[in-house]
């Protein structure tokens, strides 16, 4: 009869026998699946090469690897999107080409982006395949600046001049109103200079561009602002302190010519012209 010690490491040498052959198993296993890789994307088209198969071969072969991915789990899991805010997204989605489920591998990075680039309301995008599940997607949205008015309605637009679609015009009813056919490629630079000057900038209700060099600015009360081709900024600094020092916009003022710098044209409404040839009309009987 055994003694219990001697059964005791029976068992022991068992157990170890039964795990050296499952961790053999196992390094068999990956040893055939590296092998099946290499045989499908390297030893099969050197066999073939001759018979004029190649390119078939190693779409048959892509294929293989593409499915060999999907069952080492290698699929889509999480589409992780930041800084969407008015973009589409169903249009996000189809411009990113992939859904949960689908193989991560396929995933072109690049052609991804360009598609991104191309929604309206996008103006810059990162994004990042990061395996084994997971596609990052980082999106700069375009901030409209105006609306332009064209012969068939407004349109908005960015800083960039860009036309922005899918959006609800009454939303933007705050913004300047710009004339001009190549007022959306000067509305940004324009726009900053006024926007040096808070107070009187918040009175801004629209823009003309004046063959193709300047601006005319519309004020909320009526009023016009004539600015020069250059310094924009410096002449409505002078609109500012004119305000400030005579009260120039509460007066019944039509026009405020600010293009030459060393001096300021103002012209009166029809009203107060009047007025002022005849005093004595509006007591008159």
């Amino acid at each position: 009869m055994r003694t219990i010690a001697e059964q005791a490491r029976e068992r022991s040498e068992k157990v170890k026998s039964q795990t050296g052959t499952t961790a053999t198993l196992r390094r068999v296993a990956r040893f055939c699946w590296w092998t099946s890789l290499i045989a499908i994307g390297v030893l099969g088209p050197i066999a073939l090469i001759n018979s004029g198969k190649t390119a078939q071969w190693m779409e048959i072969a892509h294929a293989e690897l593409i499915d060999l991915s999907v069952k080492a789990g290698m699929v889509v899991e999480n589409i992780e999107v930041s800084g969407r805010h008015k973009t589409d997204p169903d249009a996000l989605l189809a411009a990113i080409g992939q859904k949960p489920g689908s193989p991560i591998v396929t995933f072109d990075v690049v052609a991804a982006r360009e598609r991104i680039e191309q929604l309206s309301w996008v103006r810059k995008a990162l994004v990042e395949r990061r395996l084994p599940h997971t596609i990052i997607v980082e999106i700069e949205e375009r901030r409209p600046l105006a609306l332009w008015q064209r012969d068939d309605g407004h349109v908005l637009i960015d800083s960039d001049g860009a036309q922005l679609q899918d959006y609800a015009l009454g939303d933007y009813l705050n913004l300047p109103v710009l004339v001009g056919e190549d007022a959306p490629q000067h509305a940004a630079e324009m726009i900053d200079a006024l926007s040096s000057v808070p107070r009187l900038f918040e009175q801004v209700t629209g823009a003309q561009r004046i063959g193709e060099r300047r601006w005319n600015i519309q004020m909320a009360n009526g009023m016009f602002i004539r600015l020069p081709e250059n310094d924009i900024k410096k002449a409505w600094a002078r609109l500012d302190q004119l305000d400030q020092e005579n009260d120039l916009l509460s007066r019944d003022v039509l026009i405020v010519d600010l293009r030459l710098p060393d001096r300021t044209f103002v012209r009166l409404t029809p009203d107060a012209a009047e007025n002022r040839r005849n005093p004595k009309k509006e007591g008159a009987v």
